[in-house]
C-alpha cells in the first residue's frame, strides 16, 4: 500500500461510506483507499470486497474517530505510503481533488480542502480555522476573518479533521491524533502540535469537497456528542494555554446554551451531561464515554 493512501472511517455509515468510496475510486485513480470499520460490522467491508485500489481493516470495537483513524494512518505508514489523507465517510470528493491536495501538501505542509455543505454545495462549511484566545476555543473562521489566497493556498491556524492531507514525514513528525479526545477537538489539537513542529497549515482555496456534516451524530450519538464536546473542549482549552476562567466561560457558554425555552426534562438532561463532562475532565477520564453514561442515554432515548 504505497503512494497516496486515503483513510476512510466507517461507523454505522454504510450508505455514506459507499458513496464516498465510489467518488474516490472513480475520480482519484492515483490513490489507494483504506476503509476502516470501527466495530460496527454493518456489512460495508463485505460490500466493498474485491474492488481494485481498495483495502479494508476491521476493528473489533468502536475506538472513536481518533482510534479508528490512528489505526488506518499507522497501517498506511507501515506499508510505505508517501502521502496520507484522513477523510470523513460522509464526504463526496470530486475528480482530481485528491491529486491537487497531494501536490499542495508537499514538504512541511498539511492541507485541508475548502469544504462545502453536501445539501447546499454553494455554502461553505470550512475555509479556515481560528483559535480564540485567551479562551482557547477553536472555530471555523468567518468570511471576514479569512486571509488571502496565495498560489491557491490560504494560511490557517487550524485544519478540519473532515479532510487532512500530509506527507508521511509530516505524520511521523507530528504524531497521530490524541486518543484522549475519542472524537471532537482532536483535529484542533493535532493542528497545534503541527504548528509547534514548524508545519505550515493551509486550506486549498480551489479544491472543494462536499460534506454531509455530523451525519454520525444521530440518536444516542447526538446526546453523547454533547458530552464529548464539553469534556474535550475543556481539555483542549487547557492544552491551548487558556486558564481556568476560560474553561468556566466555555461551560457557561455551551453547557446549557439554547435551553431557555427547553422543557424541564431537557434542561435536566443537559445539566446531567454537563456535570458528567466536567467531572470527567477534572478526574482525567478520557477516551470513550463511561458505560454508565452510555446506558443512561440509551434509557433516555427509549423513554422518548
Amino acid at each position: 500500500m504505497r503512494g497516496h493512501v486515503v483513510v476512510v472511517l466507517n461507523w454505522f455509515g454504510h450508505d455514506h461510506t459507499m458513496e464516498c468510496v465510489d467518488s474516490l475510486l472513480s475520480g482519484s485513480p492515483d490513490v489507494t483507499v483504506l476503509v476502516v470499520d470501527n466495530g460496527s460490522f454493518d456489512g460495508v467491508l463485505e460490500a466493498l470486497s474485491g474492488r481494485a485500489r481498495l483495502e479494508t481493516l476491521q476493528l473489533p470495537e468502536n475506538t472513536g474517530f481518533t482510534g479508528g483513524m490512528n489505526r488506518g494512518v499507522a497501517r498506511a505508514l507501515e506499508e510505505g505510503a508517501h502521502t496520507i489523507t484522513i477523510l470523513n465517510n460522509d464526504t463526496i470528493v470530486p475528480p482530481g481533488a485528491m491529486r491537487s491536495l497531494r501536490l499542495l501538501a508537499g514538504g512541511h505542509r498539511a492541507v485541508s480542502p475548502t469544504v462545502m455543505y453536501r445539501d447546499d454545495p454553494e455554502e461553505v462549511w470550512f475555509a479556515g480555522g481560528s483559535l480564540d484566545m485567551p479562551d482557547g476555543y477553536p472555530h471555523h473562521s468567518r468570511a471576514e476573518e479569512l486571509g488571502a489566497c496565495v498560489d491557491g493556498l490560504r494560511t490557517t491556524e487550524l485544519l478540519a479533521g473532515c479532510c487532512i492531507t500530509a506527507s508521511a514525514d509530516v505524520w511521523r513528525s507530528v504524531g497521530l491524533l490524541d486518543d484522549r479526545f475519542f472524537l471532537n477537538f482532536e483535529d484542533s489539537e493535532w493542528s497545534l502540535r503541527a504548528r509547534e513542529k514548524g508545519i505550515e497549515l493551509a486550506v486549498a482555496c480551489d479544491v472543494h469537497i462536499l460534506h454531509a456534516v455530523s451525519a454520525s451524530f444521530r440518536g444516542d450519538a447526538a446526546t453523547l456528542g454533547s458530552y464529548y464536546f464539553l469534556r474535550n473542549g475543556l481539555l483542549f482549552s487547557r492544552l491551548a494555554g487558556a486558564g481556568p476562567r476560560a474553561r468556566a466561560r466555555f461551560l457557561r457558554r455551551f453547557g446549557l446554551a439554547g435551553k431557555r425555552r427547553a422543557s424541564t426534562r431537557e434542561k435536566w438532561r443537559s445539566l446531567v451531561i454537563m456535570t458528567w463532562a466536567a467531572c470527567a475532565y477534572l478526574l482525567g477520564r478520557y477516551g470513550e464515554a463511561p458505560p454508565a453514561l452510555r446506558e443512561l442515554v440509551r434509557r433516555w432515548r427509549s423513554a422518548n
